[in-house]
């Protein structure tokens, strides 16, 4: 080879060599680019992020209140790189609020989380602050972060006593949503069993096997799906008295049992005969013959559609909370046994206790549904308010005129009743519907157990609503019992004390 060739091939080398640098170049600084403008921030919040957790720390996590200004959760610094979340609800407020562990968060936590963390420290400057700053910078350019706080809608000393009713650890499970009508804010939100977030560490395996048969982690009040047996009979009286014409003068005759077309009969409890009554007086003593009958009448759309105006069959619009999506299955005519089923709250038909909250809320606000809110504001760190959340309208869910018949049929529910729960609530001036709902209750292993559900939903008090509930007692027998005893007992103190 020669001495122009050798040099020619040297050349053709370092051409080489050179773009294949250049092109090592491009790719790195290409992927370079990738992770700082595009997966940046996802990797800054992956959980083991040491940097994050490190930032994270800087700031003091807010505060959670309750809407009186007591303190639910918080914060305090133990050490210039440790801070500790302590719980002033404990058990009462656990599935609501929620919980942070390291880099997992549960509930409002979860959902409230970057407010909690943003510090909105502004300085104004003044006279008076810039000589401040002169004499001490150090108390500007060094003063500790504190992250916002949260004024929530839940009062306190009602979610206490809200969980306290449902009776000690060895007592009832179930939930229970409290709700202002007028405003949709939710006074109480309680889920029993339970466990105390102070203790999470200490309990976590423990409560992890609880939590496989009774979803002690999981906020059953608005996520829960639990058949609402006659206290779905809300929905039906509404869409009869909306649809037929004037179905509230007319007479039925109940036998105790309703005879459909599939042979899917529809009996009353305990196949109790009611005779010729009224349309008030079925709704009083919750004849399925009636309500079953007026269900195949409408049709299972008309029904559905009705329900769907409170937020059946959808995800329920509730900011900063994670609800579940109530359900009322469109049975067709030729399906007269699950179609008759749907209108007493039993063959495809779910509901949360928030959702029957809503239900009632909506009536007792003559027929305006409020927005359910848990959060009433957001303040700074030196206590100004940052943000305020007003009452919305949900829906227009019915007529005022229509609104006030329901609600004086459920008046007459307990005005006719000589159970001392309906005379609890006859006290304060209250209007009510009770359920009694066979249901399946589906553990997390998969199995399921036969249950009777006890329900109850009302508001108090009658002329001026200013408390709607709705309470599930999960295999508590009869709603009159149970479910009406915690709903009348709570609604009472309220009453009294607020």
């Amino acid at each position: 080879m020669t001495e122009q060739e050798r040099k020619k091939a040297l050349n053709q080398n370092i051409k080489i060599i050179s773009a294949v640098i250049l092109m090592l170049f491009v790719g790195i600084m290409g992927y370079m680019l990738y992770f700082q403008s595009v997966m940046a921030e996802e990797i800054a919040k992956k959980p083991g992020n040491v940097r994050m957790q490190v930032a994270r720390n800087e700031i003091l996590r807010g505060t959670f209140f309750d809407r009186h200004g007591r303190v639910l959760s918080s914060s305090e610094r133990v050490s210039s790189n440790k801070q500790v979340r302590s719980y002033a609800g404990k058990e009462a407020f656990a599935q609501v609020l929620g919980y942070e562990m390291g880099s997992v968060r549960t509930g409002l936590e979860h959902a409230m989380d970057e407010v909690l963390m943003t510090d909105e420290f502004t300085y104004s400057f003044t006279r008076d602050s810039l000589e401040e700053l002169l004499r001490n910078p150090a108390s500007i350019l060094h003063r500790s972060k504190e992250g916002n706080s949260v004024v929530t809608t839940l009062d306190q000393e009602l979610q206490w006593r809200a969980y306290d009713l449902f009776g000690d650890e060895l007592g009832e499970k179930g939930s229970l949503v409290a709700m202002n009508p007028k405003t949709g804010e939710i006074l109480a939100m309680v889920n029993r069993p339970s466990y105390d977030p102070n203790r999470l560490n200490e309990d976590f395996e423990k409560l992890n096997e609880k939590n496989y048969d009774d979803g002690v982690f999981i906020n059953q009040a608005a996520q829960g799906a639990y058949a609402p047996g006659s206290t779905f009979k809300i929905i039906t009286l509404l869409a009869a008295l909306e649809r037929l014409k004037d179905v509230d003068t007319r007479t039925f005759v109940d036998e105790g049992v309703l005879v459909v077309q599939n042979g899917q009969n529809l009996p009353n409890i305990n196949g109790i005969k009611h005779g010729r009554i009224d349309l008030q007086r079925a709704f009083a003593v919750s004849s399925n013959v009636v309500f079953g009958s007026l269900a195949i009448e409408l049709g299972g759309n008309v029904l559905a559609g009705v329900a769907e105006r409170f937020g059946f069959n959808e995800v329920l619009e509730a900011p900063f909370l994670y609800t579940g999506k109530s359900q009322v299955t469109p049975f067709q005519k030729e399906e007269e046994g699950a179609l008759a089923s749907s209108g007493v709250g039993q063959n495809g038909v779910a509901a949360s206790p928030l959702q029957m909250a809503m239900v009632t809320s909506g009536i007792a606000n003559d027929g305006d549904l409020m927005t359910p809110r848990i959060v009433r504001s957001i303040l700074r760190y030196d206590g100004t308010t940052k943000e305020k959340y007003d009452p919305t309208l949900y829906k227009s869910v019915a007529s005022v005129d229509t609104a006030h018949r329901v609600k004086a049929y459920m008046k007459n529910n307990v005005d006719s009743s000589n159970h001392p729960n309906m005379n609890m609530l006859a006290d304060i001036r209250g209007a009510g519907k009770t359920g009694t709902a066979e249901d399946r209750y589906l553990l997390t292993s998969g199995e399921s157990i036969n249950v009777v559900n006890s329900w109850f939903t009302g508001f108090a008090p009658f002329e001026d609503p200013k408390i709607a509930i709705a309470v599930v007692v999960i295999d508590g027998g009869s709603g009159i019992e149970k479910a009406a005893s915690i709903a009348a007992e709570l609604m009472t103190w309220y009453m009294n004390n607020r």
